[in-house]
């Protein structure tokens, strides 16, 4: 029995192809990629990180195109497998705003971003009074410490500021926490606003780079950015500084030998019997109930044989995760970003070349590095370095829609209704997977 989820041809998951790849890196956009849908709507998700880099929640946000019922499309999301059971933090439309807000996975981590002026208006007090009484918890967005933000803050569980702010954000910290509410930062993209908000008592970050906090990443300035007005993502792979550990080399020699085209069985049973903890985890998953063996399993050899090279190497990625915050997380989106890919480009190469530029940023390790003990093809190397190649489009239209940023799946000849619809089912599967993996023996 194969764990679940894997692999992707099994899932269902691979949808219509608006584009065919061009050996040359290019994209030629098909009927489907040259407008948006105008009946459609696309599901983003970016993560929200405790500045000890452990995973808060997720803010998900919807963009509809005219004449869609944005309301309608919140109410439908499945949060379970957006957020798991962190906080979701979804923007208050006026009907969320009247009551009329999605079921929370966990009851009290459903959080509305109460909109600009929200904290102005004569109806307010009420208004939040009656949606904390539905179990809804309540963030306010351009905290300044206003007066009408002021009496506001009784009501609220989180308030986002902006770290540009300079010496204003000391005291804007000091009031919320006064309160008892947390302070979030928007937008963190520079070692010095980092600082400030560390300097300055900011609990956590919202956007692309809380994502590379939580693995241990300084935030930097990507060299590839999004469209206007579009929220950052993650920087590209390769943008980390750091080396290797002893133990993340380990891990990456183990896959090195499971991508060969016939991976050697004792040459990787041997090597992950080197490490008390990873045999540990092999043999807890394979006698686990996702495989209901009728016989214990007692080698680690026999194991990696009845895994199969796809779940062992998901089991060795999450260990060189192990060592990091909410390592579950992690795994999640590397997973998430894999099997989209593998969804766009109907291939399997283009799991690999997800994995490993996820990968590679989770560590937060050059992608060259990593790549130099992965043995990986040419065409997965010019995809996870350069995005370049015939999948180099696919794992670009996998990171802007993972940035918020339409336009830019639009511009490498994707169509964003399309990527947005296969993430939220890559999520869902991704997270099932990433659960029994990372479930300690």
């Amino acid at each position: 029995m194969q764990l679940p989820g894997t692999p992707l041809a099994r899932r269902g998951i691979a949808g219509p192809r608006p584009f065919v790849p061009s050996v040359a890196g290019g994209a030629e956009p098909g009927p489907e990629a040259s407008a948006w849908t105008p009946a459609e709507a696309t599901v983003h998700r970016s993560p929200v990180v405790l500045l000890d880099g452990r995973t808060l929640g997720y803010s998900v946000r919807v963009d509809a195109a005219p004449g869609v019922d944005e309301d309608a499309v919140y109410l439908d999301l499945d949060l379970a497998s957006l957020v798991a059971d962190r906080y979701a933090f979804l923007p208050a439309t006026p009907a969320m705003l009247d009551g009329f807000v999605p079921t929370p996975v966990v009851p009290g981590r459903l959080v509305l971003d109460l909109p600009v002026g929200f904290a102005a208006t004569p109806s307010a007090p009420s208004r939040a009074t009656a949606l904390r009484a539905l179990g809804v918890a309540l963030s306010l967005v351009d905290y300044q410490a206003e007066p009408a933000q002021q009496a506001l803050l009784p009501y609220l569980s989180f308030v986002v500021v902006d770290p540009t702010l300079g010496e204003a954000l000391p005291s804007l910290v000091h009031a919320a926490h006064q309160a008892g509410v947390r302070v979030l930062a928007r937008d963190v993209a520079s070692t010095e606003l980092l600082d400030a908000c560390r300097a300055a008592g900011v609990d956590g970050l919202r956007g692309g780079y809380a994502l590379q906090l939580g693995a241990g990443v300084v935030p930097t300035v990507p060299t590839q950015r999004p469209g206007p007005g579009a929220p950052a993502g993650p920087a590209p792979a390769g943008s980390g500084t750091r080396v290797l550990r002893a133990g993340e080399a380990q891990c990456l020699t183990i896959l090195d030998l499971l991508m060969r085209p016939e991976p050697p069985v004792a040459e990787i049973a041997q090597v992950i019997e080197t490490d008390p903890v990873l045999t540990l985890r092999v043999l807890h998953l394979v006698n686990s109930g996702a495989y209901a063996l009728a016989h214990q399993v007692d080698t680690v050899r026999q194991a990696v044989v009845l895994l199969g090279p796809a779940e062992v190497s998901t089991l060795v990625t999450a260990l060189a995760l192990d060592a990091r915050p909410d390592a579950m997380d992690r795994l999640w989106f590397i997973l998430a970003r894999a099997m989209t890919c593998e969804a766009l480009a109907d291939d399997s190469t283009a799991y690999t070349v997800g994995m490993l530029s996820a990968l590679a940023e989770q560590l937060a390790v050059p992608a060259e590095v990593l790549l130099e003990k992965v043995g990986v093809s040419a065409v997965v190397a010019d995809a996870v370095v350069d995005h370049a190649g015939p999948f180099g489009p696919v794992l670009e239209a996998v990171r802007r829609h993972e940035g918020c940023d339409v336009e830019g799946v639009l511009a490498v000849g994707y169509d964003p209704v399309t990527v947005s619809g296969l993430y939220q089912q890559c999520l869902r599967d991704a997270l099932a997977i990433a659960r029994t993996v990372t479930r300690t023996p």
